[in-house]
Parts: structure tokens; C-alpha cells; sequence
């Protein structure tokens, strides 16, 4: 997969084009004068003041002017031209994706030497294209309430996005209108930042802090050719810079249990509230290194959760523990047979009460919940249990500006996160049934090169590495009792690697009325996988496997209420140990030799994506704008690398030509052949 990157990358460069700028703003207007007149040839120079970085560009015949493909911040435009004051204008606020429009008029006739200065807001409804969508700022990043100070949370506030609740399992949370919520495409400075597996809305695989994120902006509807990969919406994420100056920050938020209400459940088996207390703290810096050229910007964040949850586990009545099998009556009574009488009574084979099933009840505590169970035989056990996270982020990010004139812009931005969360346990004492690990990282880099004043190109590399690990407690077959829960915990552990290689590159050329945006993608995408949920085999008291359904364990009881039979039968299987089914799970090498027990199958998958777009931004007049383009992408399917991948014989597509052949002939369909699985041809 490097190679067909390496060599596409080379490809691109070559045809020099590119890949969506996503996450760039861009300025653009007329120029008048105080009538109205258009003016020509008027030298308009935007300047961050904080980073020293200049971009000019002049006006055309028709008083437009355009500066595209740049970085969101704040800045000052400056105008001039002979014969008019000089014109500049403060505060102007570039957003992410955004295209802004701010019309210069020159206030006065004058000499260049006489300077007026005015402080303009940009156009807040788009008037160059027909997407739709909000940007957000630092402010508002910083001051809207956030769950955990969760920035992915504030996509919820976009007009057109479902969200139902903070169940990030539900297929439905963060819908945008009407498109499913595994649409969306997130970017992160441009780079592909998209969660390859679990593929819920709005999650970037690298988490971004509040106080690293610059703004970020939700294209809900109408995206244009230079957006894409998907049907949804498209979110662009910018990493704060560095400038001139030194900022920082210090913080710590907490939360605790003081405000939390009990469930009635847990009320109701004197069972006091769950602990839940939140610490979240942390840095950050920015500055220069060399001033006006090179700038830094750090952050830290870490978070520990001391919480509890409330589990519900189905146990044995003290009276079973002791050998006691109870059961309804048709009077209206309950019966009880002692060890003695389930030997003679219940066990068909005279054996009675199984010494080890026994022991393995005796084993879980006592019940103290009548919420379920048949509350004869299994009633219930609530327990409240702590659950541990630890969550620790670090982002980087440098920029260097390589001349005077701006020019020439790079940066690399890195980020790395460690994170652990424990599970609820199987019962209190117990180890966590799972803990989640993940170790995810990525790094990202670009350069802007403006060419020439109307030709400006940019170009980014990303590498992003998901791991993920959820390691579970089993590690040996186990052996089940329906209506019971399991002693120990059956979950099994599962860890993956994603990297994924994105190369984008883009260009924009100003001619006259038209700017001409064109590009392309590359994604070179992993996936490898451990997965041990078929390396241990499962065994069961299943009385469905039972001759009749279980029908001797009643015989000898021939009061036993018709309602309670199952609740009877799958005790009695309990109580006498019955093994009833096995289910045998197998993993198998390349060559089909069955593997040893606890062996994890392991997977390796691997797939490339490729797109291609090209935009026209047409400025017909002063009050119509038309923009236009076509994209294309090139997404084949998801392969296996390691050589277990299959095919039909013959090809599918053949194969049911072949039926509908025999169906027209009116001929049986055996004719058309079987189906087989075979080997695919290697990647």
C-alpha cells in the first residue's frame, strides 16, 4: 500500500493537481469609489497582524478582487489605488470553509499619503455558493456548554442534525437532514480524521480539546465539488497557531456527585446513588520562535473519572444454594423438594444434586433485588461498583512562514492521546469484565505556495494511527446455566490497528470573473485486527436439547403449575449439573489446521480511495455568483491482504445469467451449475 501511494503521490505532483483545501476561507469583493465606480487595478493587501504574514492581489477591469485558500483568522485589509485615500479595514474575520465577501469603497479623493480606517463586518450570509452551515469560533467554542467539554458535542447545535441523546449507539444520533449519521466527513486540518471502525457521527479518531481547536465549521447541506467523500455533512476542524505574542492558560473543572439524584431502583434496595466525580485540567501555550516566522502552539489535557455504575445480576436463592428446589403449585402455594426428593423425583437418572454445581453457586452472593428472577429459585443482585478513566491528550502544532510577503506557509501538527477505561466486574471483588485501551496518534503537515498573486496551491500529508484495544476477562471455555448470570465474565478481547495515509493537494486560479478550483485525494487505509471472540468454546444446561423439552425433570411432579414449567425445568438442569449443549468454536491457519484454544484470528484488510474534483466559482455580476463543478471518486471495495479472501466460480454475475437462462428456457435451474467458494486471486 506505500508503494501505491508513494508512487500515486508522485502521479499527483506530477499532473500537478490536487486534493480539497477543506478547512481554508477566502476573501473576496469589489472595489468602488465614492460613487460607486468600479476600480481597477486597486492593490488590495490582507496582513495578519499577529503573524506578520501578508497576501496582495489587485483588482480586475471589473473592481473584483480575490484572495483564496486562506488560513481562518483575523485580519486587516488594506486598499489603495491613485487618486483615493488609502482604505483599511480592521477585524476582519476570515471563518473556517467559509467564503466571505467585503465590498471596498474608498471614502475620499485623495493623496496616497491620507489613510482612512474603518472597521467592517464580513458578510455573514454566503453569498458565493449555496452550502449551508455555521461556523464556530474560539469564543463560542470556549463559552457554549459542553458535556465533559466535548467539542464533537457542539455539532449537535446545527440546524438540520438529529440528536436524540448522548447514546452514541444509536444509528440515528447525528443525522443531518435525512442522511444516515455514518455520512459525515471530518477533517482535521485538513486531514482525514474520520473513526475507520466505529463510524459513529461527528467523532474525530483523534480527540480535539476545546483549547486547541481555532473554529470549526458544519457543512450540513450543499456542499460543493472541492467537499466530499460522502453524502453527509462536513466538518472541518482548524488547530489553533502560535503568533507574535505569548498566550497560555491554565485549567481545572469538576464535577461531582453533590446535585445527583438516585434511582428509584436503587433506592428501593437501600442501594445509595452512584459516585460520579469528573476532574478535567490542563495547559496550553502559543508564541513565536523566531518572530513573524515561526510560531508554536501546545496543549495539554488530561481527565480522570472516579465513578460508580449500577449492575443487576441474576443469582441463586438461598434456599437453592442449599440444595432446594422450589416450584408453584396448582393450589396457589409453593412446594419445595429437598436434595433427597430431586434425586427421586426430578433427576430421571437417580443421581440427585451435582457437587459441583453446587459449589459454583454457593459461590455468588446472596440476592437482595425482587426485580427479577422467579424469586423462588433466581432472584436478583444489585451492587454498585467503581469504574475507572483515565484520558491524557497532547497536541502540538508549529508554523513557519518562509518570506515577507507570506508567500510561502507551512505547518506540522501532531497529536497523541493515551487513554484507559475499566468495565463494570461480574460481581463486587471481582476484576472489570473489559478495559478499553486506546493509543491513538497522527500527525499532520501542509504547505501553501501562492505562485502567483492569482495561482496559489496547497498541499497536505496526514498520517493517522487508530489503536484500540477492549480487553476482555475470559480466557478459558466456560460452562453456562440458562436464568443465571455467569460467575464470571464471557467477554473477549478485541484490539485493531488503523493507519491511514491521506494526500491531498489543491489549486486555485483567478481568470478574470472566474475562479478555477481544482484537485485531488489520495487514502491509503489499514485495518488490523486480534480478535479472540471464536478462540474459546461455550457449553450450556440448555433444556431446549433435553428430550421433550425437559419433560422427565417434571414427571414426578405433577402439581407443578403450567406457568412455572420453564422456570422449573431450567432450574432442575441447574441444580443437577446437565451439560446439555456445546458449541465448539475453531480457528484454522491458512493451510486448515485447527488451531489451538485461545488463539485469536487475526486480520489483516486494506483498501485505497481516490477523487478527483474541479470547480468553477463564476462572478457574473455584482449581485449573482454561480458556482459549479463535478467530482469524482474511485472507492473499490475493502480486500483481505493476508490471502483467505474469497471468490465465486464462476463469477456471481455469470452465475445468474446462467439461472435466468434456464428459467427462460423453462429448464431446471440445476442446469445452471453449482456455486463455489474458492480462493481469490491475491492482492
Amino acid at each position: 500500500m506505500v508503494q501505491r501511494l508513494a508512487a500515486l503521490t508522485v502521479f499527483s505532483l506530477l499532473l500537478v493537481t490536487g486534493a480539497f483545501c477543506q478547512g481554508l476561507a477566502s476573501l473576496s469583493g469589489v472595489v468602488t469609489d465614492p460613487s460607486g465606480a468600479v476600480v481597477p487595478n486597486a492593490t488590495v493587501r490582507l496582513e495578519n497582524v499577529e503573524r506578520g504574514v501578508l497576501r496582495e492581489t489587485k483588482s480586475d477591469s471589473q473592481g473584483r478582487y480575490l484572495l483564496p485558500q486562506l488560513q481562518p483568522d483575523t485580519y486587516k485589509v488594506t486598499a489603495k489605488a491613485d487618486g483615493f485615500a488609502e482604505l483599511i479595514v480592521n477585524q476582519v474575520v476570515l471563518a473556517v470553509s467559509s467564503n466571505v465577501t467585503i465590498n471596498l469603497k474608498f471614502e475620499k479623493v485623495g493623496s496616497v499619503n491620507e489613510v482612512v480606517s474603518v472597521s467592517a463586518e464580513a458578510v455573514q450570509v454566503n453569498t458565493t455558493d449555496a452550502t449551508l452551515g455555521n461556523a464556530f469560533n474560539t469564543t463560542a467554542v470556549i463559552q457554549l456548554p459542553a458535556n465533559a467539554r466535548n467539542v464533537v458535542g457542539l455539532l449537535a447545535l446545527q440546524p438540520g442534525v438529529v440528536s436524540l441523546s448522548t447514546d452514541v449507539g444509536d444509528q440515528r444520533n447525528g443525522a443531518v437532514n435525512g442522511g444516515k449519521s455514518d455520512q459525515a466527513n471530518i477533517t482535521l486540518d485538513g486531514v482525514d480524521v474520520n473513526d475507520q471502525w466505529n463510524r459513529t457521527a461527528f467523532t474525530s479518531v483523534l480527540r480535539v480539546t476545546l483549547d486547541s481547536v481555532q473554529e470549526f465549521r458544519v457543512t450540513t447541506t450543499n456542499a460543493n465539488p472541492d467537499q466530499g467523500r460522502s453524502s453527509g455533512a462536513q466538518v472541518a476542524l482548524i488547530t489553533k497557531q502560535g503568533s507574535n505574542e505569548f498566550h497560555g492558560s491554565l485549567y481545572h473543572y469538576h464535577r461531582n456527585t453533590v446535585t445527583t439524584a438516585n434511582s428509584f431502583f436503587n433506592n428501593k434496595t437501600n442501594i445509595g446513588r452512584p459516585k460520579l466525580i469528573r476532574n478535567i485540567y490542563g495547559g496550553s501555550v502559543g508564541g513565536p520562535v523566531i518572530k513573524n516566522k515561526t510560531f508554536f502552539f501546545g496543549n495539554f489535557e488530561g481527565r480522570q473519572d472516579a465513578r460508580e455504575d449500577t449492575a443487576l445480576r441474576t443469582v441463586p436463592t438461598a434456599s437453592f444454594r442449599q440444595g432446594i428446589l422450589k416450584y408453584r403449585n396448582r393450589a396457589g402455594g409453593v412446594t419445595e423438594l429437598s436434595p433427597a426428593q430431586i434425586r427421586t423425583q426430578v433427576d430421571p437418572g437417580g443421581i440427585g444434586v451435582s457437587p459441583a454445581a453446587q459449589q459454583l453457586f454457593q459461590s455468588y452472593p446472596l440476592p437482595n433485588d425482587e426485580t427479577t428472577g422467579d424469586l423462588l429459585n433466581t432472584a436478583g443482585y444489585r451492587f454498585v461498583a467503581p469504574i475507572r478513566l483515565r484520558w491524557n491528550t497532547y497536541i502540538a502544532r508549529f508554523d513557519h512562514v518562509f518570506d515577507r510577503d507570506g508567500r510561502y506557509v507551512a505547518f506540522v501538527r501532531g497529536n497523541l492521546q493515551n487513554d484507559r477505561d475499566s468495565g463494570l466486574p461480574q460481581f463486587p471483588g471481582d476484576p472489570a469484565n473489559t478495559n478499553f485501551l486506546a493509543n491513538n496518534k497522527g500527525i499532520a503537515s501542509g504547505l501553501t505556495a501562492a505562485f502567483r498573486p492569482n495561482f496559489i496551491g496547497t498541499f497536505r500529508y496526514g498520517y493517522t494511527y487508530q489503536s484500540e484495544e477492549t480487553a476482555g476477562i475470559l480466557n478459558s471455555n466456560i460452562v453456562t446455566f440458562r436464568t443465571f448470570s455467569n460467575r464470571i465474565g464471557t467477554n473477549t478481547s478485541l484490539a485493531f490497528q488503523i493507519p491511514v495515509h491521506t494526500l491531498t493537494q489543491d489549486y486555485n486560479w483567478t481568470k478574470g470573473s472566474h475562479a478555477f478550483q481544482f484537485g485531488m485525494v489520495a487514502r491509503g487505509i489499514s485495518n488490523r485486527r486480534r480478535n479472540f471472540a471464536n478462540s474459546f468454546s461455550t457449553a450450556s444446561g440448555n433444556v431446549g436439547w433435553l428430550n421433550g423439552t425437559g419433560a422427565d425433570l417434571r414427571a414426578g411432579v405433577p402439581d407443578l403449575l403450567t406457568s412455572f414449567n420453564t422456570p422449573f425445568v431450567n432450574a432442575a438442569v441447574a441444580m443437577l449439573g446437565l451439560v446439555t449443549q456445546g458449541n465448539a468454536n475453531y480457528n484454522y491457519d491458512l493451510s486448515g489446521n485447527v488451531q489451538p484454544i485461545g488463539t485469536p484470528a487475526l486480520r489483516s484488510f486494506a483498501n485505497e480511495e481516490y477523487e478527483l474534483y474541479f470547480q468553477d466559482t463564476w462572478r457574473v455580476s455584482r449581485a449573482l455568483t454561480i458556482t459549479g463543478g463535478l467530482r469524482w471518486s474511485l472507492m473499490p471495495p475493502v480486500r483481505e491482504t493476508n490471502g483467505i479472501q474469497i471468490a465465486t466460480n464462476p463469477r456471481a454475475d455469470v452465475w445468474f445469467a446462467n439461472r435466468l437462462g434456464t428459467m427462460l428456457a423453462g429448464t431446471s435451474q440445476r442446469d445452471a451449475g453449482p456455486l463455489e467458494l474458492v480462493p481469490a486471486d491475491g492482492p
